[in-house]
């Protein structure tokens, strides 16, 4: 991010993307969401029973996203899986690069290719939340603690994201036309504060696009990587944060994990099997 682009953002009030990198900032950011809150004296009716996600322990999730950037163990319960798998199944799908051109459904895809032979890397669904399960998760207490406490202050923008991302022989760079950045490292500044929660629907290893991130490297970036790209190339992440932080997120159906995303971190692109992932969006 040059100093020009930066002004261009702020004056088309994303301000954000700008003040959001730095830790000060996003901590100022809670403060003030809190003492907000509590003026209006904004009750919460979240508690941590009653949650999906058996044995979670709160506490020890929000020091695992301070420490590590992130949590991984909120695993799904089998039924909610097979619930929200079958609605993916049928319901209609848009290609992420292409979102008007025209619906499909995951069982057409083939190699990453529509019938009609239009590549699709990725189908998204256009309202997640009208599957049951989905808003069952997206509105479960537990989850809802998580993100509250790690954030400091209740979460009231929340967005779910529910896609697929098909298996393909795409070349990156094929990829990167296609709108599919996330296969290079970058950190997310998709606000002043944020946590996101993703569960694999499928199982999922790194040939079928296990999420990978570098563990710490949501705090301390050097001004370098605050102020320039939010981008960075494997070698400049492992010189800054070590190789041997690098986690590779694989598991089976279910496998949850929460994330501060102003860590580093990308998507394996899918080669073997189709990855069908679900995302909510805390800030």
């Amino acid at each position: 991010m040059n100093i020009t682009r930066g002004w261009k953002l702020v004056r088309g009030g994303e301000l954000y993307y700008v003040l959001g990198r730095f830790q000060l900032v996003r901590s100022i950011y809670s403060r003030l969401r809190a003492f907000h809150q509590s003026r209006r004296r904004t009750p919460s009716d979240l508690t941590e029973e009653a949650t999906l996600f058996v044995g979670l322990d709160i506490d020890a999730a929000v020091q695992a996203i301070r420490s590590e950037a992130v949590f991984i163990g909120a695993n799904l319960p089998n039924s909610v899986v097979d619930e929200i798998v079958r609605f993916c199944k049928e319901e209609a799908l848009f290609a992420r690069h292409e979102p008007e051109g025209g619906t499909f459904r995951a069982r057409e895809v083939v190699g990453g290719f529509r019938p009609d032979g239009r590549p699709a890397p990725i189908g998204a669904i256009k309202d997640p939340l009208s599957c049951p399960a989905v808003r069952s998760v997206t509105e479960d207490p537990g989850l809802r603690s998580i993100a509250r406490k790690y954030l400091g202050y209740e979460p009231t923008k929340i967005m779910t994201l529910l896609y697929w991302s098909f298996a393909s022989s795409f070349t990156d760079e094929e990829r990167r036309r296609m709108l599919q950045h996330v296969i290079d490292y970058h950190y997310d500044v998709g606000g002043y504060n944020f946590v996101y929660a993703s569960f694999y629907l499928l199982d999922t290893v790194r040939s079928s696009g296990a999420h990978i991130m570098v563990r710490g490297s949501h705090k301390e970036k050097p001004l370098r990587m605050l102020w320039g790209s939010a981008v960075a190339s494997e070698d400049q992440v492992y010189l800054q944060f070590g190789k041997e932080n690098e986690l590779v997120i694989e598991g089976p159906a279910g496998t949850g994990f929460v994330e501060d995303t102003s860590c580093y971190h990308r998507a394996s692109p899918p080669t073997s099997g189709d990855r069908l992932l679900l995302q909510i969006r805390f800030s």
